[in-house]
């Protein structure tokens, strides 16, 4: 008798380690399926630009929100790629969504920044208007 109440006890806890093992997994890769990350330009600057990457399809969202002269534009880094930069140049109260296509399990850091086109990707980038306080926003492809 005292043997199986030690051998039940053994099963009843080999199962409570399982059952939240499997928890700990089922909920740490529920919380990774769509981590969308987004960010504001600084707020000194009327928060005249909003970037959101959307991991799930690889979306960059880029938002022109201030009638300011300056474009929204994107600085999108992904290990393994690259840095790229995106702009949005169509004017206040316009979005552009860039259809991207990375592989899978790619480290992502987004910042958001405003600038006058200039003719080249980094050309005319006001290097100082991101959010200082929220210099960037990080994800997952």
């Amino acid at each position: 008798m005292r043997r199986t109440a030690r051998t039940t006890a053994a099963k009843i806890a080999t199962t409570l380690v399982a059952a939240c093992t499997m928890v700990g997994i089922a909920s740490s890769s529920a919380q990774a399926d769509d981590p969308v990350a987004s960010i504001y330009v600084d707020q000194m600057w009327g928060r005249g630009g909003y970037c959101e990457f959307r991991p799930y399809g690889e979306h960059l969202i880029i938002k022109d929100r201030v009638a300011d002269g300056h474009s929204a534009v994107a600085e999108l880094t992904v290990d393994g790629y690259g840095t790229y930069y995106y702009w949005n140049s169509k004017g206040s109260g316009t979005t552009r969504d860039v259809n991207l296509s990375f592989a899978e399990d790619h480290h992502v850091t987004l910042r958001c920044l405003l600038g006058d086109w200039q003719g080249t990707p980094t050309g005319g980038i006001i290097w100082d208007s991101y959010d200082k306080m929220l210099e960037f926003a990080r994800t997952w492809t």
